[in-house]
């Protein structure tokens, strides 16, 4: 499938990230400028995004990618897929990000219906996610928001699916201890 890459082959990849590490820039536009439109598009579609909120992901995303170019940490692979979830997740964290405070703490209007109970609840899940490592982070992120499924997130960091299964329990464990819930198997339907 040539468009699931840009229409890249292996070569021009090659080409891309030589250009970039000399930054010239001039090929990387002209590849990802078709793929800006169509990704604010998808984001206006699945994630009712307003167009700001959607170029602002977007552009952003673009800014991640090159930089994850010239570091040598992109391959050849599903790059449209990897663009699209990146894209997802900028928006999900820009969004989070307008929501919270200047401290960083979450911030509710004086009209917002939460409850005490809710705030500390929020306040737990702060504290607990701050604890997880960034691979942990990175991994509930893509499952959880990106609604990534097990079996993409390990194509895409070139894990066996049961690998990711397992981080997955380690580290949804890790979030549960922190609130003192047991893991305890249950038979529930």
């Amino acid at each position: 499938m040539k468009h699931k890459n840009f229409g890249l082959n292996e070569a021009s990849f090659e080409k891309l990230v030589i250009d970039l590490k000399k930054n010239d820039t001039y090929f990387f536009e002209q590849v990802f400028l078709k793929q800006f439109e169509e990704t604010m598009n998808y984001l206006r579609r699945e994630y009712r995004s307003s167009s700001e909120e959607a170029y602002d992901a977007t552009m952003d995303t673009l800014i991640e990618f090159r930089t994850r170019f010239v570091d040598g940490k992109l391959q050849y692979g599903n790059l449209r897929f990897l663009f699209t979830k990146i894209a997802s997740q900028m928006l999900l964290r820009n969004r989070k990000k307008n929501t919270a405070g200047i401290d960083g703490e979450t911030f509710l209007s004086e009209d917002a219906d939460t409850e005490p109970e809710d705030l500390q609840g929020l306040s737990q899940l702060n504290i607990a996610w701050k604890s997880l490592g960034e691979a942990c982070k990175q991994l509930l992120t893509w499952h959880f928001y990106g609604k990534m499924k097990l079996s993409e997130i390990a194509e895409e960091t070139q894990k066996t699916p049961a690998t990711i299964r397992k981080q997955k329990e380690r580290c949804v464990k890790k979030l549960k201890d922190q609130f003192g819930i047991k893991t305890i198997q249950s038979h529930e339907g």
